[in-house]
């Protein structure tokens, strides 16, 4: 939960360490470096929103004016690691506050037990941290985060291999279940051979409630499903449900919605059930329904 509110603070400094692996070379790829960068900045502002919201802030945007500070060389290179360093100018109390819940819940991903759950406020700094994990494992690095406020280092956390295993963990699936059909709306579509050594076809279904589906569809299937794209659809498939991501639905089978005849289905549960219900309108079955 945020803390209570602390009086406003001028100067509050956040740094992103990458260290030991690669760094020791004195170099990573670019890629690596800046797709961490996004996810800390996406972490920090779907976090920051809801500390935002919590705290009464009107419109809360997550955005706390984060800036990188610039050296005469950019980004400082030492001996063994990369480090970035960056001021919030911005709504700087609830800054603080969002940078020491992520600080906090990556010490707790990072600790040699096994996580078994965090809490609301931890759960999109897991997210984001197992999209950072296979940068990390690829380059061997391990990620540290520091909070200093007018000087002074108030916070401090790593994610190293005991955070790797633990995000491995909770990134397995918790539970299958075979052959669900889903409706929503199909929208971004991603050819993974294009990027990886992988040939699936990925995409995203939003459902009529807010719920996203991540699709994976076989390639034989792109043509069908290009057609489909940012239309309303009904999908079956076998779907897994994760603890750090949403949940996935390998497709089976896709096809347009079909419009839906609310008259007619009312109509029909009434001749079914006339027996239950005599004469009383659909509004008064539901109301009934609803008590």
């Amino acid at each position: 939960m945020p803390r209570q509110k602390v009086p406003s603070i001028s100067k509050a400094i956040f740094s992103v360490i990458l260290d030991k692996g690669k760094a020791m070379r004195h170099r990573l790829p670019m890629t690596h470096v800046i797709s961490t960068l996004r996810e800390l900045d996406f972490m920090i502002r779907e976090l920051g929103q809801k500390i935002q919201r919590d705290r009464g802030v009107q419109a809360p945007d997550g955005d706390f004016g984060i800036e990188l500070l610039a050296t005469s060389t950019g980004l400082v290179f030492r001996k063994g690691s990369v480090k970035a360093q960056a001021e919030i100018t911005k709504d700087v109390d609830n800054g603080i506050e969002t940078i020491t819940q992520i600080i906090g819940t990556t010490n707790i991903v990072d600790a040699k037990k096994e996580v078994v759950s965090v809490d609301e406020y931890g759960a999109p700094v897991v997210r984001r941290l197992a999209k950072i994990a296979p940068i990390q494992e690829q380059d061997e690095t391990e990620l540290k985060l520091q909070l200093a406020v007018q000087g002074k280092i108030v916070e401090k956390s790593r994610f190293g291999k005991s955070g790797l295993e633990n995000i491995r963990k909770l990134s397995a699936a918790e539970f299958q279940i075979e052959s669900l059909t889903v409706y929503g709306k199909l929208r971004r579509l991603t050819d993974r051979s294009l990027t990886d050594e992988e040939d699936d076809i990925w995409g995203e279904l939003i459902e009529d409630n807010g719920n996203k589906w991540r699709m994976k569809f076989i390639p034989a299937d792109l043509k069908k499903v290009r057609a489909l794209f940012t239309r309303q659809v009904v999908v079956i498939g076998d779907a897994y449900y994760f603890k750090t991501t949403s949940p996935r639905l390998n497709v089976k089978d896709i096809q347009a919605e079909k419009p839906r005849n609310y008259l007619a289905a009312f109509n029909a549960f009434g001749r079914k059930y006339k027996d239950v219900f005599g004469n009383r309108t659909p509004k008064e079955i539901l109301d009934d329904i609803r008590g």
